[in-house]
């Protein structure tokens, strides 16, 4: 379902697109919440203390991805307004291809150097071995993150904002069970919610491609998905770059106390 913000009253249009982002970056932080809780409750410290460290971590891999998607989701808005269809279906599908592109060799770099990006922030050596486990499983799902993401980017885009909302709703939920399926009844620890978050994220991209296909023409899978310009990545990188860039800084001073009093805590 699309949206035409370019008619109607600007207010009841700003609320009625704004209010489902919001939900939704509440919703995005019961992941982590999730985690952080049903480890600490059902596993022990040790584990609590390997997913707090990794969330910091996970979070500036995700923010490069996000920012492509936000980039090229504000040129979409313009090419969709504008009725410029044929622009938009290329920096779809240049956005798509290039971002899957980068997902699988960021997640190939992170998952090999898991080790040395642990030693960097002075990890305890009794917690490494989970911390790195942890760790590389959450990696090996960038892939699904940045799906999600280019998906609900392109949806807003396109002025529905709140399809994405519902995808997010019904994937917290799973993760949700699935922490508690993986942790409780199968025993498997902090791999367990590495593991439930990894496919309630493939399970939201899944729902997002099945709306799509029959809800949303415009955006149906077919050749054009496969039309790669060049000229239409500078600019997403342009716009979305600083996003990165700037909250990097932020989120890198932060987890540097962040890991210190989780393993002071720990010990």
């Amino acid at each position: 379902m699309t949206k035409d913000l370019t008619t109607g009253k600007i207010m009841p249009i700003l609320v009625n697109f704004t209010v489902p982002l919001v939900l939704g970056n509440l919703f995005q932080l019961t992941y982590n919440a999730v985690d952080s809780i049903i480890v600490g409750h059902f596993v022990g410290k040790e584990a609590l203390a390997a997913v707090g460290i990794c969330n910091p971590v996970s979070t500036l891999m995700i923010l490069f991805l996000n920012g492509l998607c936000m980039g090229a989701s504000i040129l979409m808005g313009i090419q969709y307004g504008a009725k410029d269809y044929e622009t938009l279906h290329r920096q779809i599908s240049t956005t798509l291809l290039s971002g899957a592109v980068f997902s699988f060799f960021l997640t190939l770099v992170c998952v090999i150097f898991a080790v040395p990006i642990l030693l960097l922030l002075q990890v305890d050596p009794s917690i490494m071995d989970m911390t790195v486990q942890y760790l590389r499983i959450i990696f090996l799902g960038l892939m699904f993150t940045f799906l999600y993401n280019f998906f609900s980017s392109t949806l807003r885009a396109l002025g529905d904002s709140a399809s994405p909302l519902y995808f997010l709703i019904i994937s917290a939920i799973l993760n949700i069970f699935g922490d508690l399926f993986f942790v409780i009844v199968l025993k498997a620890g902090s791999n367990g919610c590495a593991i439930s978050t990894v496919l309630s994220e493939a399970l939201c991209c899944l729902f997002c491609i099945i709306y799509i296909q029959k809800k949303v023409p415009i955006l149906r899978l077919g050749k054009k998905w496969l039309v790669f310009d060049a000229r239409l990545l500078k600019k997403p990188l342009l716009t979305g770059g600083h996003l990165p860039c700037s909250r990097q800084l932020y989120r890198w001073e932060k987890l540097q106390y962040r890991h210190l009093l989780i393993q002071w805590e720990y010990r």
